[in-house]
């Protein structure tokens, strides 16, 4: 049985293409026929559903309504349609403990390698030598930010 909005859409569009008088275009006494085989054609293969397909059908004959030149098929209506935009799905994987110690193992390695890489005469430091080395390098921006204000100070008075 087809859906009762699906036969009322696609009436409406027809009675447009009927409206624009096409050539090639159904008698007015064979068009209840033509609705019945494009019902099947857009029936066939996929579910429509009414909230979803309605306004593509609409825009789909407008198109119609406006390029067609003959009386078109229903598959010109297919075609017409806009597509049918799918919401992206992408799910998280989730991961099992020992495969985070691995991941993390891996990165921890990988990142050894590029820094041996970077400066392979250097010797790698530690964590806390990197922290020491933040700390001495944010000391002396401090230091000279504060000399900055003295002298612009200086200069003002």
């Amino acid at each position: 049985m087809v859906e009762k909005w699906l036969e009322r859409e696609l009436a409406s569009g027809l009675m447009g293409l009927v409206a624009l008088r096409l050539d090639g275009a159904p008698a007015a006494d064979a068009i209840t026929m033509t609705l019945d085989v494009w019902l099947v054609a857009l029936s066939k293969g996929s579910k429509r559903e009414e909230h979803v397909d309605t306004p593509r059908i609409r825009k789909g004959f407008q198109t119609l309504f406006s390029t067609c030149e003959r009386w078109p098929a229903p598959a010109a209506l297919i075609r017409a349609m806009p597509v049918l935009e799918q919401p992206l799905q992408i799910t998280k994987q989730k991961r099992t403990d020992a495969q985070v110690q691995t991941g993390n193992a891996a990165l921890d390695q990988l990142m050894a390698t590029m820094k041996r890489r970077a400066n392979p005469d250097a010797a790698l430091k530690s964590d806390e030598q990197i922290e020491d080395s933040r700390k001495q390098a944010m000391k002396a921006v401090a230091q000279v930010q504060g000399q900055a204000t003295q002298q612009t100070n200086m200069e003002q008075s």
